[in-house]
């Protein structure tokens, strides 16, 4: 009777095994794919007792061209092709688009200098970004010949790379394309990774990933993430104000995979963050205003 348990029991585990399948990135060479994302973020601070609501919704859309694979290392040409952002904080409003053809604001002139410098990246077929070289793009937008003050175009250019400078850009990438496990898998298997985000703040998601669903035409799976940010004991300057953020939260995501190439062609992630905001007028101040928020997030991405 145990011999014939342990053949039962080694034949459904030999059927699980023939049913795994390998789960990552299969890109071909000179094709292009895209990502058309957006963000809704809305923040919430109490600034002594008042709150204040940051509302704003930022995106665009991305072509990822592949120019050669190195063993298991993708090299891709990565281009804006459209930015939007806009925010709402009480009766202020502001507001940028690539896709604007009568605007003349700073930031309107740049966003649209961005879409037509490409950056490049390193992705493994697992989604793990190696490297990200957009140095050419930012010193194009600094050398660009505007009418318009060099230093608004500095500070303007300044602030762009706090969003999507490299080390940021890293992160927003892996944060879609980190998601493959290191070997076959079959539907109910779980696996884990960890990545950063690096911002204001340094940030790191310990993700959870379960496969949910999987067909000859889409796979689907299921992220629980913990968001922690760093401790830091340090101050950040940033348009000549001194910040120091601590944060934790939660991110729950659904991500639909088109099967015989891995890349995401649907997915919903939702946020939710608590913490505190530090912040002084100069380095060497003793008074620190401390101002709890709160952080909700949304990020649609669609492949067109």
């Amino acid at each position: 009777m145990r011999k014939i348990l342990l053949l039962v029991f080694l034949a459904l585990i030999g059927a699980k095994l023939s049913n795994a399948q390998e789960l990552k990135l299969n890109l071909l060479i000179n094709e292009s794919y895209y990502h058309n994302n957006t963000t809704h973020v809305k923040m919430t601070q109490d600034i002594q007792g008042e709150l204040s609501v940051t509302d704003a919704i930022y995106g665009g859309k991305m072509r990822f061209k592949v120019k050669e694979k190195t063993d298991s290392l993708y090299r891709l040409e990565i281009y804006f092709q459209t930015v939007h952002f806009s925010a709402s904080m009480g009766d202020t409003t502001f507001s940028a688009d690539t896709e604007k053809t009568d605007s003349l604001s700073v930031f309107d002139l740049i966003m649209k200098e961005m879409t037509k410098s490409p950056f490049e990246a390193s992705i493994s077929e697992y989604g793990i970004v190696k490297d990200v070289e957009m140095e050419n793009l930012f010193d194009n937008l600094l050398g660009l010949d505007l009418d318009i003050p060099k230093l608004d175009q500095a500070h303007a250019v300044y602030t762009l790379k706090q969003t999507f400078g490299e080390k940021a850009m890293k992160g927003s990438l892996e944060m879609f394309t980190a998601i493959y496990p290191k070997g076959p898998v079959t539907v109910g298997d779980v696996w884990n990774n960890t990545i950063r985000l690096e911002t204001i703040s340094g940030v790191t998601l310990n993700n959870q990933f379960e496969l949910l669903e999987r067909d000859q035409n889409q796979t689907i799976i299921k992220i629980n993430s913990e968001t922690v940010s760093d401790k830091n004991e340090s101050f950040t300057e940033m348009n000549g104000e001194f910040f120091r953020i601590s944060s934790n939260g939660n991110m729950v995501a659904t991500y639909i995979l088109d099967s015989e190439t891995g890349w995401i062609i649907e997915s919903e992630i939702v946020q939710e963050i608590t913490g505190l905001n530090e912040k002084k007028w100069r380095e060497d101040s003793a008074i620190i205003i401390k101002i709890p928020f709160t952080y909700e997030g949304l990020i649609k991405l669609e492949s067109d």
